[in-house]
């Protein structure tokens, strides 16, 4: 049983290959001319685009034995703060579904900004900040230019790294707290588990049935009138340690 489990997630790690490479083509040849032609729905053609790919991505994830559930939606109609913990390449997927109706600029390095199918393009026409975090006084520039900017959130993955056991890890807070200063805005949490055994794409090829992944979202949390951040970035971490708490003791979450 356990190798016709291999062999059928092998075939949905294969199948995911396929669908964001049939899906780059897509968003050059129909997204992007949308975005030239239609300028002022940019962010409602992206979102439409982003959301089907989610939807298509975990649905291979279903079909090849995985789990994923969610509960919570996150209005993206005016700027906000979204905080995730970082568990896998799943959670952007999932983290889109759950926003409402646009999707949020997300902080990624600046190598995947050309060259990774389906999503090197997106980031451009969504307009996500880019960092180098081995620069950090630029990166920090970056973060304080994209508050500034942001229209509709930015996702935030203040662990900075994909956890290897699924807890939620020490928060490099400076790039939330720099933001926050920047322009206080409101904050949502996405708490994630179950997720973390496909950490990797080499962990997608034979272990996609044992993720089981389940996702809340937490907030509005308003930022502190008098402007101190650090207190407010750890009791926002803590929220998310107990929720990821209360996560794996069975609380159920919608489908």
């Amino acid at each position: 049983m356990r190798l016709l489990a291999q062999v059928r997630s092998l075939v949905g790690a294969l199948a995911l290959v396929v669908w964001l490479l049939v899906g780059d083509i897509w968003e050059w040849l129909v997204v992007w001319a949308a975005t030239r032609l239609r300028p002022s729905k940019v962010d409602a053609i992206v979102a439409w685009y982003m959301k089907g790919m989610s939807r298509g991505i975990l649905g291979l994830v279903r079909l090849a034995g995985g789990r994923a559930r969610r509960a919570g939606r996150i209005p993206t109609v005016e700027p906000c703060y979204v905080v995730m913990n970082h568990q896998s390449l799943l959670d952007i997927p999932t983290a889109v579904l759950m926003m409402e109706p646009y999707v949020s600029r997300f902080i990624a390095r600046q190598r995947y900004a050309n060259w990774v199918p389906a999503v090197s393009l997106c980031m451009r026409l969504l307009g996500c900040p880019l960092i180098e975090p081995e620069n950090r006084k630029g990166s920090l520039r970056v973060l304080k230019e994209a508050a500034r900017a942001q229209p509709h959130g930015i996702l935030v993955f203040p662990e900075g790294h994909r956890t290897r056991d699924g807890e939620v890890q020490a928060f490099h807070a400076a790039g939330l707290e720099i933001m926050l200063r920047e322009r206080p805005l409101p904050v949502y949490l996405v708490v994630t588990d179950g997720f973390w055994k496909g950490r990797r794409f080499v962990d997608f090829l034979f272990n996609i049935d044992r993720i089981d992944g389940r996702t809340e979202t937490l907030g509005p949390f308003a930022p502190p009138a008098d402007g101190d951040y650090k207190p407010f970035v750890e009791e926002l971490r803590g929220h998310m340690v107990e929720r990821l708490r209360r996560l794996r003791e069975g609380t159920d979450v919608a489908a």
